[in-house]
Formats: structure tokens, C-alpha cells, sequence
């Protein structure tokens, strides 16, 4: 198909501009994706540039495979080696390829969310205690995001200094690296090595999401393509990464920035029904933006149906959502189940969802079935990290970062001052912290306070024996099993990844990646997609619903924090509600409850302002009352289930 075929209006002028740098803003369902892709055909179809010179940055591993399966649906040759990667990936692959991480005598092993309480734990000692040290590792993550590193003298505080130090002697003896370093440490590699063979050079870079990239992401971009033609896209409206130090004013200021910026916007939503686009301007409307627009609807699409349900209790929103859900589906045979997208920004929430369906599917024999993907908290209940440490070290008894993780999981101080003269021994001797514990379990080697340690590993080394024996599917049995529902998450990514892996080691590294950077599947599987509002980004559904809608969950603020600070949580809450929002193609349930177990509200980190006996007294979000006049007044379940048949 010739790359210009049935395009026209914007659409057609971003496929078609030839200059450098273009500037895309495109709002939510607005066909940047299409724009994007018949850009690219274009190239391809001209012949003037090499597939592999080339790149787009995506902001997931999804959106990376997915465009390069839309190109290579349209028959566009050169398709497949395009190169479409994560920046993350990307980086990644650079600094080994150019062998970097050996030149600073670092190593390419990413240390896990789980396994950084290690780290804080053994810097506790030093630093002042556990909130010292994550105050200082999450200044440390911003200075490199911001580009706060580059400054002279970096660090000048002498509390700083000593903490970096300690930091890189930590990561390097545990020959790993924690991932907020890999973009920076890019960046400063292709900044002093211009001319390095290992450098990719392209002629066109393009970006999507370029609003949730951070200052080092950004600047990495600016020096790959400083001699490409480039193409940004994004929208201050969709910024919701904050907690990576996103940088939403660069798109806004890219013009700027950028001499020669050539401007394009799109802003017709064809994704969304009437109804959706109109309460999603009156909510974003609501946020300080630097460049406001609207948001216009699609003529040729229909109102859409929204409502907004409150139930007596979570308990009463997890059943009547599942059955809404299987009533749904049932009633429209011809909507393939992952056209239903529940968003909820609670996993137990989300979870309940998911078994709820589920027994439905069990009990009537649905030829569908329902997943849920909080890949990003598969690893933060003990049983679940713990399989994992022994997955890794299965494959790698060398493993120091997961040795450590594994000699003080069970202590609420990681047994950090034992751990510190096991550590003091090996960098005086050079043994590695497994051949030291050899020594120690067999008495040639002797350790004051050491008893804990040992014991640890020798219960460790039964556990792995056990292990080996094995097969794939027997492996994921043991170390996450079927009845156990702390590793139902990272038990449904393994049994996944376990069709198409050969062995133990390719099964860690693809489990480790899924957890990391998930791939979500399509609107035509036949599984009911149940994530977090941060994982919805690029989704479509025609039914989508978001759960949970509650004060303390959407929004979810820090009330320690420093009132500007809460303000832009507020305002980045605000922009991840409006991502949701707008996923709909038909039909949006905005769903609340009035009830919870107050332990269970703890445990959600939800604030309780109201109690009534065992249950936390729960209030609707207050974003619910910002989605202006076109918006359904708010109903009880009871009578929503009347009004729609159920």
C-alpha cells in the first residue's frame, strides 16, 4: 500500500513534511500512532535512507513491536529492521556493545525494586538511618534525570559526596547497576565519544511520548540525532511520570529550543465518543497548563454512554463490576473479551476484578477469560521475591546482588552489620561473598557474629539442590505455586514466558524484562485486560472502566509533602485520570464505593477520615465533580443495575 493512501488534512502533512525538526502535539486518540507509522512508510517507500538508520523511541516495549507490525502490515519493505526501541533498551544495548560498563568497572546486571532495601539497609549504618538514605538514593535519582550531575563539583554537600561514594562502592562490589543510571551513563558516554565506532548514526529519529522522557532522556535523544532529521511527539496533557522526573515542558518548549521547528497539531479525537471528549476537556481544564487546547470530537462518532455508579462497599464494586463485565460480554458475542479495559489503581481492587470473572468463566464455560498485568508490583510481596532470589541465583550462584537479597530477606535490617564484615573480608581477601560463605559453612574460615549468615546459606544451598533436577514448568510449580496467591503475578508472567524460553537462564531474563517493561496484549485477545491507570497509556477498549474512584486512590497524594509539591501531584493525578478517560471508544463507567475494611484501606495506603465500626467511610474522587455539566449525575449501584438491564 503506497504510504499516502486514504490519508489527508494534518495526518497527511506529518507523514509528508520534509524538514527537521518537526513538532507534533497530539492529543489523546487523535491517530499520532498513524501519523507516525505513514511517516516512516514513507521513508521506507522513498529508498532514500537505510531501514536501520532509522529510529523510533517508544516509550514501551509494546508500542515499539506494535509499530513495527502496522509497517510491516502495509507491506512497506525494510520494515522489520527499523529500529524501534525503548530509550532504555536502547541505552542498554550501546553501553554493552561499546563495552562501557567494564571501562568504569561497572556491570550491565539491573538491580530489582525489591533488592534495593538491601542497599538502603547497608547504608543505613553510615547515613543516619533507612528514611535518610531513601531521601538521599531519590535525590540522587533526580540529580541524574535532571542533568544535576553535570554540574561543577558535583556533589558539593560533603553528606553527598560521602553518600555517592558509598552508593557506587556498594553497586560496584555487588556488580550491578541500578537502572535511573542507565540513560545518564549513555548519555555521558556518546557526549565524550562522538566518534566511537559503537555509536549508532542515523539520518531520522523520531519520538513518541516525548512528554513523559526526563531532562537526560531528552538531551540523549538531542545528541543521537544531532546530525538526523527528527520528529518529536507528545502532549503536556498525557504527562504522567513524574516519579521519573518527567520533563512535560519539553514538548511545550520544544519550538524554543529547537531553531527551525516546524509545528503540527493534532487535536480531533476520533478514539472517543461525544459524551468522553466532553467531560475529558471540563477535567483537564482544570490543571495550570502552559499551552491549553481542546480536545474536539469526531463528527462521525457517536455519543457514547458514561456513568458514574457508587456501591455500598468494595466488596459489592468488585461483584457488581464482574458481573456488568460478563453480562457485557455475553450481550455482545461479537466484542472480542479484550475490548473490555479495567483500569484500577489498587491491585487488590483490580485483583478481586479479575477472580471474580474468572469464577464466572469456571462456572458457565465462557470462551473467555480475564488477566490482570501489575507486573510492576509482581515482586513486593515476600513469597514472590523470594522465588525470584532463587531463580536468579539457580542460574547464578555468583549472584551477589540476589545473595545479599537472600541472607537478609527475612530481617527487618537485611542483617546489615554481620553482612558488612562478610563484605570487609572480601574486599580485603578479593573472595567473592559465596566463595567466603563456602569457607565459613565449612569452619575453614571463621567470622565473628557470622552464625546468621551461614545459616541463611546453607538453607539457601538445600533449596537450590532441590532445584536443579527440575524441568521449566516444574520449576515455576515450586517456586511459584498454583495456590498461593502473594505470586499470582509473577506465576501468570513466568507460565507465559514459558512456552518460548529453553532453560532457567532465559526464563530469569525474560521474567526480569516483563517485570520491567510488560507487554500488554491487543483489544482482540480474548482476555478482559485489568491494569493500573499508568499501564493504560496507548490502550484502546470500547468498554472501559475505572474502578476504585475514591479519594486517596484518584487522587493519591502525599500530605507530608510541601504544598507545591502536593499541588503538582494533584495536577500529574489529574493528567493520569484523563488518560484513562479517554481509552473509550464506547462506553466509560466511573466506579466508586463508600466502604472498605479500614485494615484494608491501610494496607492501600488510602487516608481515613471517617470510620463506621471495622469500615473505612470512603468519599467519591474529587475529580468526579470536575468532569462538568455534560458529565451523569451520580448513581447508586442498585439503580444503575436497573437502568442498564442487569
Amino acid at each position: 500500500m503506497p504510504w499516502n493512501a486514504g490519508i489527508q488534512g494534518t495526518h497527511l502533512s506529518i507523514a509528508a513534511y520534509n524538514g527537521t525538526p518537526l513538532r507534533v502535539v497530539a492529543g489523546p486518540g487523535t491517530g499520532k500512532t498513524f501519523a507516525l507509522i505513514r511517516r516512516v512508510a514513507r521513508l521506507l517507500e522513498e529508498g532514500h535512507v537505510p531501514p536501520d538508520r532509522i529510529l523510533v523511541v517508544t516509550f514501551t516495549r509494546t508500542a515499539a513491536d506494535d509499530l513495527v507490525s502496522k509497517l510491516a502490515t502495509l507491506g512497506v519493505p525494510g520494515a522489520i529492521d527499523v529500529i524501534a526501541k525503548t530509550l532504555h533498551a536502547l541505552s542498554f544495548g550501546l553501553l554493552k556493545r561499546a563495552s562501557v560498563f567494564q571501562a568504569l568497572g561497572r556491570y550491565a546486571r539491573p538491580t530489582m525494586a525489591h533488592e534495593l532495601d538491601t542497599l538502603v539497609c547497608d547504608l543505613a549504618i553510615q547515613f543516619g538511618g533507612k528514611k535518610r538514605v531513601n531521601k538521599l538514593l531519590e535525590g540522587f535519582k533526580a540529580y541524574w534525570a535532571r542533568l544535576q550531575h553535570h554540574q561543577p563539583g558535583w556533589p558539593t554537600d560533603p553528606v553527598e559526596q560521602a553518600y555517592d561514594h558509598a552508593l557506587k562502592a556498594w553497586l560496584q562490589f555487588h556488580e550491578g547497576m541500578l537502572v535511573d543510571e542507565l540513560v545518564p551513563l549513555a548519555l555521558d558516554f556518546v557526549t565524550q565519544n562522538p566518534n566511537h565506532p559503537d555509536i549508532p548514526q542515523f539520518q531520522h529519529v523520531l519520538v513518541d511520548e516525548y512528554q513523559d522522557l526526563n531532562r537526560a532522556d531528552q538531551a540523549l535523544i538531542d545528541v543521537l540525532a544531532a546530525n538526523a532529521a527528527v520528529t518529536v511527539i507528545g502532549d503536556e496533557d498525557q504527562s504522567i511520570y513524574g516519579f521519573r522526573n518527567a520533563h512535560p515542558e519539553g514538548i511545550v518548549e520544544y519550538a524554543q529550543t529547537h531553531a527551525g521547528t516546524h509545528n503540527e497539531l493534532l487535536d480531533e479525537c476520533r478514539r472517543c465518543p461525544h459524551r468522553v471528549v466532553e467531560i475529558a476537556n471540563a477535567l483537564i481544564g482544570h490543571n495550570q497548563r502552559i499551552a491549553p487546547k481542546t480536545l474536539n470530537p469526531h463528527a462521525q462518532n457517536g455519543q457514547g454512554q458514561v456513568y458514574i455508579v457508587q456501591h455500598n462497599s468494595i466488596d459489592d464494586e468488585v461483584q457488581t463490576l464482574a458481573d456488568y463485565i460478563d453480562w457485557y460480554l455475553q450481550g455482545n458475542s461479537d466484542v472480542p473479551a479484550g475490548e473490555v479495559l479495567v483500569l484500577a489503581n489498587r491491585r487488590v481492587i483490580g485483583n478481586g476484578i479479575r477472580d471474580a470473572l474468572n469464577v464466572k468463566v469456571q462456572q458457565h464455560q465462557r470462551p473467555w477469560t480475564a488477566r490482570s498485568f501489575y507486573f510492576e508490583d509482581a515482586l513486593s510481596t515476600a513469597a514472590a521475591a523470594e522465588g525470584f532470589c532463587l531463580l536468579t541465583l539457580l542460574v547464578n550462584g555468583d549472584d551477589r546482588i540476589a545473595l545479599r537479597y537472600w541472607l537478609g530477606a527475612d530481617a527487618q535490617d537485611r542483617r546489615s552489620r554481620p553482612y558488612a564484615r562478610l563484605r570487609e573480608h572480601c574486599e580485603q581477601t578479593g573472595q567473592s561473598p559465596r566463595v567466603a560463605l563456602e569457607a565459613l559453612a565449612t569452619g575453614t574460615l571463621q567470622l565473628s557474629y557470622s552464625t546468621p549468615l551461614v545459616a541463611e546459606f546453607n538453607d539457601l544451598q538445600h533449596r537450590l539442590a532441590a532445584l536443579v533436577p527440575l524441568d521449566l514448568q516444574q520449576l515455576i510449580d515450586v517456586l511459584f505455586p498454583e495456590a498461593n496467591q502473594e505470586v499470582a503475578s509473577i506465576r501468570q508472567a513466568a507460565c507465559l514466558i514459558a512456552a518460548d524460553v529453553a532453560d532457567p537462564p532465559e526464563l530469569l531474563e525474560e521474567l526480569r524484562v516483563a517485570i520491567t517493561q510488560p507487554e500488554l496484549p491487543g483489544p482482540q485477545s480474548n482476555a478482559v485486560r485489568i491494569m493500573s491507570l499508568h499501564k493504560s497509556k496507548g490502550l484502546t477498549a470500547r468498554l472501559v472502566i475505572i474502578a476504585g474512584c475514591v479519594s486517596g486512590i484518584v487522587p493519591s497524594i502525599d500530605a507530608q509533602a510541601p504544598l507545591a509539591d502536593q499541588n503538582r501531584q494533584r495536577e500529574e493525578q489529574r493528567r493520569l485520570f484523563y488518560v484513562g478517560v479517554t481509552r473509550s471508544t464506547d462506553t466509560l463507567i466511573l466506579s466508586s464505593a463508600v466502604r472498605m475494611p479500614y485494615g484494608a484501606a491501610q494496607q492501600m495506603n488510602i487516608p481515613v477520615v471517617s470510620r463506621a465500626g471495622p469500615n473505612a467511610i470512603l468519599q467519591a474522587s474529587p475529580f468526579l465533580a470536575e468532569l462538568g455539566p455534560n458529565a451523569p449525575i451520580p448513581v447508586q449501584a442498585a439503580t444503575w443495575r436497573t437502568q442498564v438491564g442487569l
